[in-house]
């Protein structure tokens, strides 16, 4: 949205409390250039007043939700069920996670690398997945036995051919 001069004078009470550019970026932890990239993309909206863009606080919590919140949810469900037996590492992953941390900052504040995090977190939504199944929707096992069930394969004896 583009403000001429004379809506200016009537926008500025919704101006105040706005972040500049850099200040919204550093917010969710992206690079300027990134972020820039989503904005021009139409991804985060923003006010454009003359020649800068300025930014709801609202807004990019809203941004951070539709991008994070299912993992939010995920360590959110993940800690609250002693059932689910997550490792010490997924724990803290979680934790992270109910912090507003990307995966991203979570690898560099453990010292792992990003897939490493990545997989854990894989690791935990398994384990709510399966937590969180009720009996009606586990498929019951197939009826195939397998080859060691029913004993070995007979061999031709070398004299008949």
């Amino acid at each position: 949205m583009v403000l001429r001069s004379d809506e200016l004078h009537r926008n500025l009470q919704h101006l105040n409390g706005m972040l500049t550019t850099h200040e919204a970026a550093k917010q969710l932890d992206l690079s300027y250039w990134h972020f820039m990239h989503l904005v021009e993309a139409g991804r985060i909206p923003g006010i454009r007043v003359v020649d800068r863009w300025l930014f709801s606080p609202d807004d990019l919590s809203e941004y951070r939700r539709s991008k994070y919140g299912e993992l939010e949810d995920l360590a959110h469900a993940a800690l609250n069920d002693p059932a689910i037996g997550l490792t010490e590492k997924q724990e803290t992953i979680c934790r992270y996670l109910l912090n507003n941390e990307r995966p991203s900052e979570i690898a560099r504040k453990l010292q792992q690398s990003r897939q490493a995090v990545h997989s854990q977190i894989s690791l935990i939504r398994e384990k709510v997945s399966r937590a969180l199944a009720t009996p009606e929707s586990i498929t019951p096992p197939s009826r195939r036995t397998s080859r060691s069930k029913r004993g070995p394969i007979p061999l031709p004896s070398k004299g008949r051919a």
